[in-house]
Order: structure tokens, then sequence, then C-alpha cells
């Protein structure tokens, strides 16, 4: 009986310090997808930041680019890149110009109105996705889907209704939801086409290079490419490679290695409050409540679609382990004192224990 308990206590002692390592790296995921998500939003601050300093859009977003695709290529090489298939490179390339549009949109209504709402109103983009994905008949229709379209829907229409008389400058507008109507058709393109063929850190290599050569071909051809920037306008089109692209998506990419794609994406989602705050900080801007309304139920639509993949992974698993934490815990405050307690229990929990040791 002594023997059965001691060997209890020594399969909860082995729980606990495995299960520190699970925790920790729980945590370390967490900690990456908010660092992606401030980094992502701060591109928005940057390209204010950029324009003011008499940048311009295409300038900007081909050095940020060109820079940027130099740095993932490394990465890339660095990770050890596997053989590419010629027809997938050269897919990868085309949605980079896909993705050069989108961008360019994005930055164009920087130009014209706030850094804040063209967050929330590009934001959209996850219900076009779906709305896109139903149209083409790779997802059947459900409630949750529709459900989130109608909320995705109603907060673009009081961000846009929130804005005072004057406010909302109709090309900009009009731009920025161009924006996330083209990062939609990337998005399901991009999932159709490329799918898993491709690793994430080379494909992205891969959009970033071909984005560099539709800004530097369109710049050239239309005389609107200019490196002759002053210092703050490098130290932009520098950040916006560095921080915004190559930092926040390697951060990103670390985080789902962590917590798993469904978590990743719903701590995505604190982008454009991040957006929002930084452009509140740093550029004074302020949104009405109506508007943080709106960008609330844009960002909740976008939370409902992923709830369904989140359920499916890892946070069933974290829950069980912390369950047998405790029951461990508490079977460890009674072995010193209960020598001769139910040996069937413990045995059982045990077995628990070391089920859930293994899985992590």
């Amino acid at each position: 009986m002594a023997t059965c308990v001691r060997l209890t206590c020594g399969a909860v002692s082995t729980t606990a310090l495995t299960a520190d390592p699970v925790r920790r790296r729980e945590r370390e995921g967490a900690l990456l997808c908010v660092c992606s998500a401030v980094c992502f939003a701060g591109a928005m601050i940057l390209g204010k930041l950029g324009h003011a300093a008499g940048v311009s859009t295409v300038s900007l977003l081909a050095v940020r680019f060109t820079l940027a695709a130099a740095l993932l290529w490394a990465a890339a090489i660095g990770a050890g890149v596997g053989a590419l298939h010629r027809r997938d490179a050269l897919v990868g390339l085309l949605l980079g110009v896909l993705y050069a549009g989108q961008t360019a949109l994005s930055f164009t209504a920087l130009t014209r109105i706030d850094a804040s709402l063209t967050e929330l109103l590009g934001f959209a983009y996850p219900a076009l996705v779906v709305l896109g994905a139903i149209a083409l008949r790779h997802e059947a229709p459900s409630r949750r889907r529709l459900a989130a379209l109608a909320l995705a829907m109603g907060g673009v229409a009081l961000v846009l209704a929130g804005g005072s008389a004057g406010a909302l400058d109709p090309l900009g507008t009009a731009c920025a939801l161009g924006s996330a109507v083209l990062y939609a058709g990337y998005a399901l393109a991009a999932g159709r086409v490329v799918g898993t063929r491709v690793p994430p850190l080379t494909l992205t290599a891969l959009l970033c290079s071909g984005a560099s050569v539709a800004f530097v071909l369109a710049g050239s051809a239309g005389g609107s490419l200019h490196l002759a920037m002053s210092g703050r306008g490098w130290a932009c089109a520098i950040a916006l490679a560095v921080c915004s692209t190559v930092l926040a998506i390697t951060a990103f990419l670390g985080g789902v290695a962590r917590v798993g794609a469904g978590r990743a994406s719903i701590l995505a989602m604190l982008e454009p409050p991040a957006a929002c705050v930084l452009a509140f900080l740093v550029l004074g801007e302020r949104l009405t409540a109506v508007q943080l309304l709106g960008g609330a139920l844009v960002i909740g639509a976008a939370v409902v679609l992923q709830l369904r993949s989140v359920r499916s992974l890892a946070p069933w698993r974290f829950l069980s382990l912390r369950r047998s934490r405790r029951s461990s815990r508490a079977r460890a405050r009674r072995c010193p004192t209960s020598p001769d307690g139910p040996t069937s229990p413990s045995g059982t929990a045990s077995a628990r224990s070391r089920s859930w040791t293994g899985m992590s």
C-alpha cells in the first residue's frame, strides 16, 4: 500500500514538472501573437508618418517589400527551404502582385482618412472571405457564418454612419473597403491554389518578392518611385519592412507553432484595437462612440468565424491538464498524512496524469 502511495506521489511530481514547460510555451505563444498584432497595427501609423514626411505611397511600399523580401528569404534559407515547384513559385509571385494592389489601396486610404478608420474598414475581410467561399460553394452557409456576416456588415455601417458630416472622404473610404475586398480575394486564392504545398515562411517571401517587383515596376513606369527620401521617410520605410512585415510575420508563425492556428487567429483580432490605440497616442486620432461600437461588431464577427476552429484545437487539452494538476496537488497534500488511503482512485489519476504528460 505504501509503495502504491509513493508511486502515486512520484507521478504527481512528474506531472507538475512537465506542466510548467507546457504553460510556459503557451504564454510564449500568446505573447508572440500579441506582439505580431501590435506590429501589424503599427503599419497604419508608420504609413501616416511616412506620408507626412513627403514620401509617396509607391516609394514607401517599394522599399518596404524589397527589404522585407530580402530578410524573409534569408530567414527561409536559414530554416532550410525545400525544392519549390516552378508553378508554386509563379503562383506565389502572382499572389504577391494581388497583395500589392491590396496594400496600395490601404495606404492610399491613409492619405485621405484616419489610420484607425482605415484599419477598422479593412478588417471586414474575414467576413468577406466567408462570403466569397459561400458564393464559390467552397463552404456551406450556416447560422454561425450568416450571423458573423450580419455582424460585420452592421459594424461597417456603424463605422461609416458614426463619422461627422464631411469627415469621411468618399475616395478614402472606397479605397479602404476595396482593400478588404482584394485581401479577401487574395486569401481565397492563396488557400485554394497554393494550399499547404509551400511552407508559410517561403510563401511570405514569395509574396513580398512579387509585391516588390510590382511596386518597383509601377513606380518606374509612372515616375512615382523616388528614393531621395528624407531621413524620417527612410526610417518609416525601414520600420515598415522590419517591424510591420518581417517581425510581425515571424512572431505570428512562432505563435502558431506554440498555441495552434485557431488560438493564434483569435489573438490576431487584437490588431484593430491596437491600431486605434496607437493612432490615438501617436497621431491624436479619435473615433466616435458609434464608430467604436461598429468596430467592436467587426472584430466580434471575425472572432465568431474563428470559434469553431478554436474549439477543435488545443484548449480542451490544456483545460484537462489544468484539472489534472489541481487534482494532483490535492492528492499531494494527502500523501504525507494518508499513507493507507484507497489505491484505485490514486492509480486511475496517476494513469490520467501520465496520459496528458505524453500528449504534451
